[in-house]
């Protein structure tokens, strides 16, 4: 195992190669690649091990009551997958997880997962500060799959991404096709909405680049739920 590549994963951030090498060596921690549309784990399926992107990425869905499959996320190496959902009574994939390319990931059992945690102090301490930005991501995920209407998803999400670029001026950063699975609309719904909001002076877009026109009506859009 290449262990100046996982010192770069955020949960052995600032641990160094001598230390992993003695944690890795006393537990039970395999490497492996999975070929493109692998079925990691199933929604609803016990949580029962900790897997941690080293390369590639995953698409996370969910099936709605009507059956639907949702798009609810992407995630990137060198990311973890479900690991709030680790540990507790009902420990379970809320999604399920396939690969949408060649990925290589850590498979980490959850006994291997306590013994690690109880090793090391900053591993820990990572492991906790990763689970809290966690949570706060699906606790803003949860207030966007709130919104009712396409224009109020569009205008929370264009804000966010000015306020993370401290811009008016944005680049999406999924494709159109991506976004509207994301939204869980097509993409003729979502180009005719982008539309709209052009024609109403909010907004000017130029393929992914976004310039916001009238921020306060953007944001009294988000507000009307």
């Amino acid at each position: 195992m290449d262990y100046s590549i996982v010192s770069k994963i955020p949960l052995f951030q600032s641990i160094d190669e001598k230390e992993l090498t003695r944690i890795f060596s006393e537990l039970s921690i395999s490497e492996v690649c999975f070929e493109k549309d692998t079925l990691l784990a199933l929604q609803n399926e016990p949580c029962n091990r900790l897997i941690i992107l080293l390369s590639g990425s995953i698409k996370a869905e969910m099936i709605d009551p009507s059956g639907r499959m949702i798009r609810v996320e992407d995630i990137y190496a060198p990311n973890p997958v479900a690991i709030l959902f680790l540990f507790g009574k009902n420990n379970r994939f809320p999604v399920e997880v396939t690969t949408r390319e060649e990925v290589t990931a850590l498979v980490i059992s959850k006994q291997s997962v306590l013994k690690m945690l109880s090793m090391n102090q900053t591993l820990l301490k990572n492991y906790l500060d990763i689970s809290a930005e966690f949570a706060l991501l699906l606790s803003q995920k949860l207030q966007f799959m709130s919104f009712r209407t396409i224009k109020q998803k569009l205008a929370m999400y264009i804000i966010k991404l000015s306020e993370e670029a401290k811009s008016d001026t944005v680049r999406l950063d999924k494709t159109k096709s991506a976004l509207a699975e994301y939204f869980g609309i097509s993409r003729p719904s979502l180009e005719r909405e982008l539309t709209a909001m052009q024609h109403a002076g909010l907004i000017v877009a130029e393929k992914k680049k976004i310039e916001i026109k009238n921020r306060k009506e953007l944001i009294s859009l988000i507000h009307l739920h």
